[in-house]
């Protein structure tokens, strides 16, 4: 059976919204960051929260993403890719913005730390306080 995560989804959520965070701030000074980047956070948790429970997902409707490595790949990239096109695009709906905002290399990162979440997940997990539940 399959976990579902939920506390491991929203500790990546936190962490890939606090480099949406950097990225921001780092792009679009003069914009109004902060605001934009509280608008960022909800879509990073969003687009984690379903990489971190693809897999869980996918048990449900009787897929196995487990045995299948491109088809686990090809959608965790087209989640990435997605997530990186709604961070590209998020400053065009900011009046008086003519242009959009963030630069493609940070959108990409995002996209790609939103698509490999689970496994980044894996690696830091032992590295948490002992005292946060998990």
């Amino acid at each position: 059976m399959v976990e579902f995560l939920l506390l491991p989804a929203i500790y990546m959520g936190v962490i890939i919204g606090i480099v949406e965070l950097v990225f921001v701030h780092a792009d679009e000074k003069g914009l109004g960051w902060l605001s934009h980047g509280l608008h960022a956070l909800p879509t990073a948790f969003i687009f984690t929260f379903i990489a971190m429970n693809l897999e869980w997902a996918a048990n449900m409707a009787s897929i196995a993403l487990a045995s299948n490595f491109w088809l686990d790949l090809g959608l965790r990239v087209v989640i990435g890719l997605i997530a990186a096109i709604k961070v590209k695009s998020a400053a065009a709906i900011v009046k008086g913005h003519n242009s959009i905002g963030e630069k493609m290399s940070h959108a990409l990162i995002v996209g790609a730390l939103i698509a490999a979440s689970p496994y980044i997940w894996d690696i830091i997990e032992p590295l948490m306080p002992a005292w946060l539940p998990l």
